[in-house]
Parts: C-alpha cells; sequence; structure tokens
C-alpha cells in the first residue's frame, strides 16, 4: 500500500519536473507540452467513451504512467494521476484473448463485443484527433482566416541575398519583374526561379512611390546541383571558393572541374559554413543545377471566411494533410527510408558517396521528429503567432491520428486489423478467434523499432535539428 507520504514526494517531483521546464524553456515550452499531454487525453477520452457507450467494462483511466499520485474510483473505474506526465490511458477489460477474465462479467469484454462495436473503440483515438483538427481549422478560418494570395508585402531579408543587396525594406511591394506584373507571392516565386544568375529590372513600390531596379538574381542548389559536391545539400548558395567570390554556377564548374580538393564556403539558412572535397559527380546543366533566389519572405493580409466556407475549406485542407501524412509514413518505413533516416545519425565524410549525400540532404529538413523535436518546433510556432501555433497542432493530430491507425500492434489500427479479421473469418453463426499469442513476436520487433527510431529521432533533434524555415 502506497503511504500519503511517498505520494507527497511524487507529488513534489512532477511539479519541481513542471517548473524545471518552464525554467529551461519558458512558458513557450510549458504550454506546448501541455497541449501535447491534453492532446493524448483526448485520444484516451476518445477510446474511455466509446468503451462506455458500447457497455464494456473500463477499469482504469489515468493521465501519466509510472507510481499512483493520486487516484479516486468511481463506480468499477478507478481515475488518477502518476508520476510520468507522459499521455495518458485506458484500461478495457478483454483487449485479447489472452487476458484471464472473470466468466461473469465476460459478455462486457472487448473481444465479445460486435465487429461495428470494437470497430468503433478502436477508431474512437484517431477520431478524437481527427475530430481536433478539424475543429482547429475551422476556428483558424472562420476567427483569424487564410492570407489573401493577391495582398502581401515584404515580410522578411535574407541577409546577402539580393533582396539585401539590393536594399529591399519590410513592407515593400514588388509589383512586376522585367515588366511582367506579378499579382501574387506564388507568381513572384514562380518567375525568379526561372531566372537564376539573370540581370533582371524590379519593379516596387515603397511609400506609394514607385521604384525601379536592376539586380542580378542569385543561385541556390537543387538536389542535382547539390549532388556534385560532398557536403552540399539542396538550397545551399555558394559564396566562394578556396576564397575567391564565386557569381554563378558557370565560375563553380570551372573551378571544381579539376578533380582537386577545394573549399566551398555556403550560405545553408543563415548559417555560413565551409565544406571541403572533391567534385564526385558529372555536372548537370545549369537549369537543373540551380534556380533563382531572391530573398524575401511575403507577409500577406488574412482574410475570414464564413462559418459555412470555413468549414468546407477544413474538410478539404484536412483531407489534403491526411493524404500527405499517409504517403509521409509509407515513404519512411520502407527500407531505404529508415536507412537515410539512420543514416543521417552519422556524420557524413569527405568520402561519402553521391548518393548518400544527395538522398539524405533531400530528405532532412522532411524527417520525423522527436516528441523533443516537435516540442520546439511548437515553442518556434508559439513565439511567431497564435496562427502558426494552431497549424502546429493541426497538423500534429492530424500525423498522429493517422499513425495510430497503422495496421500492427500495440497501434489501433493493429486492433483494428485483428478484428476486422476475425470477422471475415467468421461465418455460418460460428465465431472466429484469432491466436494473439503468435502475434507477440511481431509485436515486440514493432514496438523495438518504434523505440529505436524515437531514439534516433531524439539524437539527431539534439545534435543537428532541422531547418524547418
Amino acid at each position: 500500500m502506497i503511504g500519503g507520504g511517498d505520494r507527497q514526494v511524487r507529488f513534489l517531483l512532477l511539479v519541481g519536473a513542471v517548473v524545471s521546464l518552464a525554467l529551461i524553456g519558458g512558458i513557450p515550452a510549458l504550454i506546448v507540452v501541455f497541449s501535447l499531454v491534453i492532446m493524448i487525453v483526448l485520444h484516451e477520452l476518445g477510446h474511455y467513451l466509446a468503451a462506455r457507450w458500447c457497455g464494456m467494462q473500463v477499469t482504469e483511466f489515468f493521465l501519466g504512467f509510472g507510481p499512483r499520485i493520486w487516484s479516486i474510483r468511481k463506480g468499477e473505474t478507478e481515475y488518477g494521476i502518476k508520476a510520468i506526465p507522459a499521455g495518458a490511458y485506458v484500461r478495457i477489460t478483454g483487449m485479447n484473448n489472452l487476458e484471464d477474465v472473470d466468466p461473469l462479467l465476460e459478455d462486457r469484454t472487448y473481444r465479445a463485443q460486435s465487429y461495428p462495436r470494437r470497430l468503433a473503440v478502436a477508431l474512437a483515438g484517431s477520431a478524437s484527433h481527427f475530430f481536433v483538427a478539424v475543429f482547429l481549422l475551422v476556428l483558424i478560418f472562420f476567427t483569424i482566416g487564410r492570407p489573401d494570395p493577391y495582398s502581401w508585402t515584404v515580410g522578411e531579408i535574407v541577409p546577402g541575398s539580393t533582396a539585401d543587396l539590393m536594399g529591399i525594406a519590410r513592407g515593400d511591394r514588388v509589383l512586376s519583374v522585367n515588366d511582367s506584373d506579378v499579382e501574387s507571392f506564388d507568381d513572384f516565386g514562380g518567375v525568379v526561379r526561372l531566372l537564376a544568375g539573370e540581370n533582371i529590372e524590379v519593379s516596387l513600390e515603397r511609400n506609394e512611390k514607385v521604384i525601379n531596379e536592376n539586380v542580378k538574381i542569385g543561385e541556390r542548389l537543387t538536389v542535382s546541383g547539390a549532388s556534385v559536391f560532398p557536403g552540399l545539400r539542396p538550397g545551399d548558395r555558394v559564396i566562394s571558393i578556396d576564397g575567391v567570390l564565386v557569381s554563378g554556377w558557370s565560375e563553380i564548374i570551372s573551378v571544381i572541374s579539376d578533380g582537386s580538393p577545394h573549399r566551398l564556403t555556403i550560405y545553408r539558412g543563415l548559417e555560413t559554413l565551409d565544406v571541403v572535397g572533391s567534385a564526385t559527380a558529372e555536372f548537370p546543366d545549369k537549369a537543373e543545377a540551380v534556380t533563382g533566389f531572391f530573398g524575401i519572405g511575403a507577409e500577406r493580409e488574412m482574410t475570414t471566411l464564413g462559418f459555412v466556407d470555413s468549414t468546407g475549406r477544413a474538410l478539404s485542407r484536412f483531407g489534403n494533410l491526411a493524404s500527405m501524412s499517409v504517403e509521409s509514413l509509407v515513404r519512411f518505413f520502407t527500407p531505404d527510408g529508415l536507412l537515410n533516416f539512420i543514416g543521417g545519425a552519422v556524420d557524413r565524410s569527405p568520402g561519402a558517396s553521391t548518393s548518400e549525400v544527395s538522398s539524405s540532404a533531400e530528405e532532412d529538413d522532411n524527417r520525423l521528429l522527436s516528441i523533443y523535436g516537435a516540442a520546439r518546433l511548437g515553442s518556434a510556432m508559439f513565439e511567431s503567432g497564435l496562427h502558426d501555433y494552431l497549424w502546429f497542432l493541426v497538423i500534429i493530430n492530424v500525423f498522429i491520428g493517422i499513425f495510430n491507425l497503422v495496421p500492427l500492434l500495440p497501434l489501433d489500427g493493429g486492433h483494428v486489423a485483428i478484428a476486422t479479421y476475425e470477422r471475415l473469418r467468421s461465418w455460418g453463426g460460428r465465431r472466429y478467434q484469432a491466436d494473439v499469442s503468435k502475434l507477440i513476436p511481431v509485436t515486440w520487433l514493432v514496438i523495438t523499432v518504434l523505440v529505436g527510431v524515437a531514439l534516433v529521432a531524439l539524437y539527431r533533434d539534439i545534435v543537428d535539428f532541422p531547418d524547418l524555415g
């Protein structure tokens, strides 16, 4: 039996952990972690409500894991808080045919229920994430709005870029490029990307005055361009080679094509880095190797929508995000995807092959994040504004909801798969029950892979957090 003193110590430790988090990461980190915990609680609440509605016995509903701090029993369910605030769980009687259950309660177990009821309980967790995501999307479009693509000004300027050298300022509005109007920021970006290294005329509006400037569009590397030299990544901008400034792709290949080692100084995001090595691949044409880079970000005016339009757009965006999540998971959990992910945790040496460098570089900024990484990203989104933070919560909810539907135990999708398999094998009034014991090795393999992926993601988030723009 747990003494009151032990519970007080655990409670104080929990409070200390929360205070430490606030001191280390600040209020944003505390809010992000609290949001993630609430999200997981809502997931389990979905299972709980569905199980109770279907008449199943629920014996426990706890926030957290590990030693119990506080609990109260109401009816047949114990509610409480445990010491490690890493989520929540619901214990439903008879989740598999290996569990020993009092025969008097067998008709209230999960395994004894009809296929629709078992499906409802298994899917309720992901459904809660999807409901939250759609609700937040409606809230965003209805109260904050969506960026108007045709009403934009310069919001940020990348140091050392064409825009910076030109003297563009926040609040300026680009009107045209080479006498071609650019109504939206996407139109402007599309034009610039095709004009890498070209001299162009840019017309912009500042304080109701029109200014015309002749400038040279900068260049940044594509996947093909980055593949020619170890250590380069798509999006890098080469500044100099061996200390000598270079102005474009033609100058770059004229120097490194001799096959000898060189030191390339590059801009990567807002960092200046050096990479050393020798060219390792054939040189693609300029059109394949680089794209134009001007160096501005847009600040768009927000336009709110009516409730009906907000709901329609929310459902459409939810569908897009769900599809993207499925594609990302399928791509990640392939041999190549896992090898690239794990390989990214190992420092790439100058002798790394071209395929290793380009493949890892292409995937790095879109890779899977750990809980720490998600919290760090969420803190950045919170500091950038409510709109960005709500979108962060939307994306997290959609991804976790989809991830939980992967048809493998111990994920919810595993229970869906088993229930569906048993339903297909049952006929003639005779109910088939799968031998879950045969799935135990597979379940442990899945757990091992997930834990391994989580540890690698945590390591990478600590030593090399991706540039997420």
